[in-house]
């Protein structure tokens, strides 16, 4: 009469479900390892980011303070340049943004690093990574809308 309500009898049982579980995972013809999904392919650092310009636009549409009305803006077309112990694409951006106060802050420079073909950081002004690059004219910033 008291096995029936025997914490400790219980537990056993419970047991059975997650052995069976892991025994069928076992047997899934996919390629699995236990606790890690898919796996992604190999990163290609080197890709040329083809649509530089929008995705550029983009992120500076979303994290400037005042994103109308930018001035004087330019881009440089993506090089190879080192970055670590890889190369990627690197390109460098120049404009004059406005504050929160819509007065015009004074030109900036920032620098956009690509991997594998997408923007993965927008740094502070590097002298060495935008020496020597061919810029042009920027409107997609200069004509961006909240």
């Amino acid at each position: 009469m008291f096995g029936l309500f025997n914490v400790k009898a219980w537990r056993v049982p419970s047991i059975v479900p997650l052995l069976l579980a892991g025994v069928l995972a076992a047997c899934s013809t996919e390629t699995f390892q236990f606790g890690k999904g898919p796996v992604d392919p190999p990163v290609e650092p080197r890709k040329f980011p083809a649509d530089y310009k929008p995705e550029v636009a983009d992120f500076m549409r979303r994290s400037l303070d005042n994103p109308t009305k930018v001035r004087d803006a330019y881009i440089a077309k993506p090089v190879l340049k080192p970055i670590g112990k890889t190369e990627q694409y690197v390109t460098c951006v120049r404009y004059n943004p406005r504050n929160i106060e819509n007065k015009y802050e004074g030109p900036k420079q920032q620098v956009a690093i690509f991997l594998s073909g997408q923007l993965n950081q927008f740094l502070p002004d590097d002298p060495q990574m935008c020496a020597g690059l061919t810029y042009e004219r920027y409107p997609e910033i200069e004509n961006m809308v909240p």
